[in-house]
């Protein structure tokens, strides 16, 4: 049997830097199996659009992507979580930022809102499974239509559902 093997390595500024390696299968790293997606959203971030994410992490989400603000629907959330994003280039990286609120929480970083974070671009384009023009889910309004289970995507995205979901 053949297994990949790859480096999982620390993370600086929130974009991935060779620092500290150790040998991890795919499997046992998360960002390392969004890595190896094909990257089929190169024009992501596209105001105007609603997309669907996917990650170990986090499970499915959605943002409804406007200028320079967007609306997320997170997993478990009673309401939308409106953020501001950006994108830049970090020691010569592409990278998205998202700024959301001071109260905000995200339980897998464990880091409050109120700053910018950000990320790789390619690394975000690439957790992306699925797109709808418009906000069909109309995030903009501060509503979520129900809450998200992570392990369940809305029936509205169309994509190879037996590729993406929890383990």
């Amino acid at each position: 049997m053949l297994r990949k093997v790859i480096l999982a390595c620390s993370v600086v500024a929130n974009l991935p830097f060779l620092v500290a390696c150790t040998a991890a299968t795919v499997s046992q790293n998360p960002v390392a199996e969004v890595m190896e997606r094909p990257n089929r959203f190169t024009a992501y971030p596209q105001p105007g659009t609603t997309y669907l994410s996917f990650s170990q992490a986090h499970g499915f989400q959605v943002n409804y992507i406007g200028n320079g603000r967007a609306w997320l629907w997170y997993p478990g959330n009673s309401g939308v979580v409106p953020e501001e994003w950006k994108t830049d280039t970090i020691g010569g990286t592409p990278a998205i930022c998202w700024r959301h609120p001071s109260g905000s929480y995200n339980p897998v970083t464990k880091q409050t809102g109120g700053g910018y974070a950000c990320q790789s671009l390619v690394l975000s384009q690439k957790t992306i499974v699925a797109s709808l023009q418009g906000d069909p889910f109309n995030l903009r309004s501060g509503a979520v239509p129900y809450r998200l289970n992570r392990c369940t995507a809305p029936e509205a995205f169309v994509f190879d559902r037996s590729r993406f979901g929890c383990n």
